[in-house]
């Protein structure tokens, strides 16, 4: 498996592009923009970082396929459960 080998350089990229998400998160919170906007950004930012992480410092880049789905079906349950509780919020409007 030559191509499952990572540089420390890789490494060292990919943790300055969670650190730079996490600022940009905590930054995001900060701004006086509306509650649901806020949210959703730093949820989106928190689903890239969790996919970095995922992808490359638990190996799942380099694994088969089976295993990448595996652990992307809590990923799958959680948003139908949002979608149900958005679904329920459009009703009671």
């Amino acid at each position: 498996m030559p191509d499952s080998h990572v540089s420390s350089a890789k490494y060292l990229w990919i943790w300055a592009w969670l650190a730079g998400l996490m600022l940009l998160s905590v930054l995001l919170s900060e701004l006086s923009l509306p509650k649901r906007t806020i949210v959703f950004g730093v949820l989106a930012l928190s689903a890239i970082k969790a996919a970095l992480v995922g992808l490359y410092y638990m190996h799942l880049k380099f694994d088969r396929r089976v295993l990448a789905v595996v652990a992307m079906s809590p990923l799958i349950v959680i948003a139908l459960a949002i979608l149900l509780v958005l679904s329920s919020r459009l009703v009671t409007l």
